[in-house]
């Protein structure tokens, strides 16, 4: 079985995130690389923001979902600037950079942060607006009732795509190979 598909049997309960949560952030990169994810990990995931018991999913419930991916990512994100500073800071070419062309650097460095994580902002300003989280919640169930299964079976789909439309993808696995 591929760590991707297994269940999500690690949760650390009490660290201050739901089962839910923590389900969310160990599938998402599987979700954004290959649109995949075990019926079971979604179930977790369901249950984590409707509730155990519940047998729908609201658009205050999807908003959180979608707030926590948001969150993820940039956090995923922001491990990915920070290792690419390191291994820029290290490199012989900034090395060799005397203090002012240092400093222009920096500069750009500092703008293309800025650049980058307004994306993060956006997003989360999308999905903060409920009427964006009903169109949403109507790609799901255009009846307008998400249901558990109807969940297990689009969410993997519409969480890709929605990471694709808000420049949300973080490839870790192109930094990683170019760092080898």
């Amino acid at each position: 079985v591929r760590p991707s598909c297994r269940p999500v049997v690690h949760l650390l309960v009490g660290m201050g995130a739901s089962k839910g949560k923590l389900a969310l952030k160990e599938v998402l990169p599987n979700i954004a690389k290959e649109g995949k994810v075990s019926k079971e990990n979604l179930s977790i995931i369901f249950e984590g923001y409707a509730g155990k018991d519940a047998t729908t999913m609201s658009e205050r419930h999807l908003q959180n979902l979608f707030r926590d991916i948001v969150s993820i990512q940039k956090e995923v994100g922001q491990k990915i600037y920070e290792e690419g500073l390191k291994v820029f800071h290290a490199s012989p070419g900034y090395k060799q950079m005397n203090f002012l062309q240092r400093g222009v650097v920096s500069a750009s460095i500092a703008t293309m942060k800025t650049t980058i994580f307004t994306a993060f902002s956006i997003a989360m300003s999308f999905y903060t607006n409920l009427d964006n989280m009903k169109v949403i919640h109507r790609r799901f169930s255009p009846d307008g009732v998400l249901t558990k299964e109807v969940f297990l079976k689009s969410a993997p789909g519409i969480i890709a795509s929605e990471l694709g439309k808000q420049n949300l993808i973080v490839a870790t696995d192109i930094f990683q190979k170019l760092n080898q």
